[in-house]
């Protein structure tokens, strides 16, 4: 991917921490058991915000609570994304006016770029909050279980539809990745000048999460019940998002992300994923590696990753599939990193007396960039594997040349690559002087899967009517992996094929189409 970070400082892109990799706060936990109906919340504090003017307004809730019933099948998967988004505090509406609290509000939308199947869903799970969060709300009604009626309509008006996403939009992340919301309004607006939705424009409110799990708690709160939004998305950051998908399940709003690990979302029936998950993706890595790269018993392979209870499940299911394609071995080594830490060496000899010529790695760029700096000045120098977002092109920057030829497999398209013109052509219409990234990309499939959900719903629009008909939702993008929810489930929807990618010096380039 040949995009460059523009002006942006090593030490900005050694501290950014993706999707991929947690980050942003260690107390994920109790930041969700400090929300708003929260076992020990009794006073919990108003959300940070100020006004709640937008180019959208702030409908009331004005329908019953959703039907009981559960929206479409869960089978296993879920997914991982990065994204980004900008807009600092009181940021410039796309219509021109401001927002208070740190909030962007944009006019938005296209028709989406993907085919759309109907198809019918088995019921998932009823939800149930984790230990210390707040109370489950009722899932949504199942697909042609009588007439459940729309449901909630907050966000929702004759003339419009309000759509909320929280990402970094301040600090060091923030400056890395703060324009990836852009991809979804330069869909919204693509829509809006097509005519809109059932005959509703789009609009968008962003919320910056500060990357921090209390950040993240303090933004969902805004979004839904100060900005009163219709559904919500968090793109960066699995610590941040699995505080803020606790809330929105509490509250039955709807709710779009990048990768989960899979049981995590099982009792989660507001939640959709957009991008795989973290075990299927790791299991998918390591058959591409035996299938197509030749590797075999007599490779030694050794996992370093962020030490995270997010990223553990996606250990547990690599370990397996290693022993399935090699008869019963596993990773020569395995090494959790801490976010915090500094000194590899230890780790690099770990691994380096090990024989471990393979080192698949799936942290923080900044620490993939010190294992890789100590590993060269030790006289270790491993193959490199990823999956994405990991080993993206700040990754490859932030390590100076240390990660290349490291290959990986990647849930959605490089910017450059044939397949995005549509997306090109249309953001840069609406951001010409942007250039588009992988986590505009991210964002705009996202863009592209809500308003597939909203087609579906229906005139008749509210949060039940729209969580039955994602699980209609079967869709080619274009710039990502086929998404299906009635084939694949809820859980497993994006849970499909696969690009190569391949890092080569600073950069990263996109190798296959969606093949593997």
């Amino acid at each position: 991917m040949k995009i460059s970070v523009r002006g942006v400082s090593l030490f900005a892109a050694l501290v950014l921490t993706l999707t991929a990799c947690g980050g942003g706060g260690n107390d994920t936990k109790g930041a969700a058991s400090r929300l708003p109906g929260g076992g020990n919340t009794p006073n919990a504090a108003t959300p940070s915000g100020g006004s709640t003017e937008s180019s959208a307004p702030a409908p009331s809730d004005t329908s019953a609570a959703p039907a009981a019933g559960a929206p479409a099948a869960t089978s296993s998967g879920g997914a991982t994304p990065a994204s980004s988004a900008t807009p600092a505090a009181g940021a410039k509406a796309s219509g021109g006016a401001s927002t208070g609290g740190g909030a962007t509000a944009a006019g938005s939308g296209s028709t989406p770029a993907g085919r759309s199947a109907a198809g019918s869903a088995k019921s998932s799970p009823s939800g149930s909050a984790s230990p210390g969060g707040p109370a489950p709300a009722p899932t949504p009604g199942a697909p042609g279980a009588g007439a459940p009626g729309a449901g909630d309509k907050t966000g929702v008006t004759q003339g419009d539809v309000l759509f909320g996403i929280h990402m970094p939009l301040s600090g060091p992340v923030g400056v890395l990745v703060g324009n990836g919301w852009k991809g979804t309004d330069a869909y919204f607006k693509a829509v809006n000048d097509s005519g809109g939705v059932n005959g509703r424009k789009l609009k968008l409110v962003v919320d910056d999460d500060k990357y921090s799990a209390q950040g993240a708690a303090t933004a969902i709160r805004d979004l839904v019940d100060t900005k009163k939004v219709f559904a919500v998305a968090c793109p960066v950051g699995v610590d941040q998002c699995s505080v803020t998908v606790d809330y929105a399940n509490s509250k039955g709003v709807p709710f779009l992300s990048g990768g989960f690990r899979e049981q995590y979302l099982q009792d989660k029936p507001w939640a959709f994923p957009v991008t795989a998950s973290y075990p299927y993706g790791g299991a998918r890595l390591l058959d591409y590696m035996f299938q197509k790269r030749g590797y075999t018993t007599k490779r030694k392979i050794g996992l370093f990753w962020l030490h995270s209870e997010n990223l553990d499940e996606m250990g547990a299911a690599a370990d397996q599939e290693l022993a399935k394609l090699t008869g019963g071995a596993k990773f020569a080594v395995k090494y959790p990193a801490e976010k915090d830490q500094s000194d590899f060496s230890a780790a690099v000899t770990k691994f380096q007396s090990a024989g471990v010529d393979t080192v698949w790695i799936h942290v923080a760029p900044d620490l993939s960039t010190k294992f890789a700096a100590q590993a060269k000045l030790l006289g270790y120098q491993p193959q490199y594997v990823f999956t994405i977002p990991v080993g993206g092109d700040i990754w490859a920057a932030a390590a100076g040349g240390n990660l290349d030829h490291a290959f990986g497999l990647a849930g959605f398209a490089d910017p450059q690559w044939s397949g995005t013109a549509k997306f090109q052509e249309q953001f840069h219409k609406y951001y010409p002087d942007e250039q588009a990234d992988e986590f505009n990309l991210l964002c705009y499939a996202i863009g592209v899967v809500y308003v597939e959900g909203l087609k579906k719903a229906g005139p008749d629009l509210g949060r039940d009517s729209f969580a039955r008909a994602m699980a209609k939702v079967d869709i080619d993008t274009g710039i990502s992996q086929p998404i299906s929810y009635t084939q694949r489930g809820r859980i497993g929807g994006p849970n499909s094929k696969f690009a190569v990618w391949e890092i080569h010096g600073a950069h990263t380039d996109q190798m296959t189409g969606f093949d593997w």
